[in-house]
């Protein structure tokens, strides 16, 4: 996946850099505000922010979700498994916090290395973007004065509600009823008489129609796309619904019969579209209409 500044970590590392005195990052975009524990500094760190301190051993990385308080306990339950070096595993029982929030101990591995942990999940009560805080040393190292921190930083969160219906209504509206096209193409020329050239060709396209379906099909040279079909009465590959996603950017959402689920992040910046920073063209001609029989 494409490594992004989401709106997350720009509005963090830029109250951060206005708020060095008394630590306390707050903005409304997201409507999420938290304060920096003492001794600690934040850095962007993928899609979330790390934390870390000169005198305390370990790292405090916070991450946004978009889970509900029950979601939550299943998932902290399963613990975490990415599939490329963390593992960790709940080691006793969760423990609620609160009504929006729970925490557990963890054992096992962060991205290949032995690792102890204590995790604190947050649901935002106003519905908006939740928070994971993740408190993190080697076992060895890990202290109570480290998960004092990371409780610290749990206890400083505070959430206000904030209205994203107009714009995602807003995000609907423009896309209803287009379609939208990926097309990327290359070609290596041969440099010699009887040389070999190649190349490839790639294009996607994704039918957003008014009726709340879609349909989605794509072609390269090398592969035929084309993930869930319409069964019985419905129509279309799935339905197609503009949410926020777990950056607090505005995503399109496929929901395919199947139950595959594809979310695109929205962007658009210099008259163009992008869906996960690829530039898609949205068109309603009559030769590049969307097929919404």
């Amino acid at each position: 996946m494409e490594k992004t500044l989401s709106f997350f970590l720009f509005f963090f590392l830029l109250q951060l850099a206005m708020a060095q005195e008394n630590n306390r990052v707050n903005y409304s975009q997201l409507g999420i505000s938290f304060t920096i524990p003492n001794a600690w500094q934040g850095q962007e760190y993928g899609e979330g922010v790390l934390l870390q301190s000169q005198s305390i051993p370990g790292i405090i990385l916070i991450t946004t979700h978009n889970q509900k308080i029950a979601e939550l306990k299943a998932q902290g339950s399963q613990g975490i498994n990415d599939g490329q070096g963390t593992m960790l595993q709940l080691v006793g029982n969760l423990d609620n916090l609160g009504p929006h929030s729970i925490a557990g101990n963890y054992q096992g591995t962060l991205e290949g290395s032995p690792a102890q942990s204590y995790i604190i999940a947050l649901e935002n009560p106003t519905g908006g973007l939740g928070v994971t805080i993740l408190v993190a040393a080697q076992p060895q190292q890990f202290s109570e004065a480290l998960k004092k921190a990371g409780k610290d930083l749990a206890d400083s969160f505070e959430f206000t509600k904030v209205d994203r219906t107009s714009e995602l209504a807003e995000w609907k509206s423009w896309l209803s009823g287009m379609r939208l096209t990926y097309m990327e193409s290359y070609n290596s020329p041969s440099y010699s008489d009887g040389g070999i050239s190649g190349g490839y060709s790639l294009r996607r396209v994704i039918d957003l129609c008014p009726q709340g379906f879609f349909n989605y099909s794509g072609s390269s040279s090398f592969t035929m796309d084309g993930l869930g079909h319409s069964s019985n009465n419905q129509k279309g590959d799935g339905t197609w619904e503009i949410l926020t996603g777990n950056n607090g950017t505005p995503i399109l959402r496929l929901t395919y019969y199947n139950g595959e689920i594809g979310d695109y992040r929205l962007e658009f910046k210099d008259n163009k579209l992008y869906l996960n920073g690829e530039r898609y063209f949205r068109t309603n001609d009559s030769e590049n209409s969307p097929n919404c029989i």
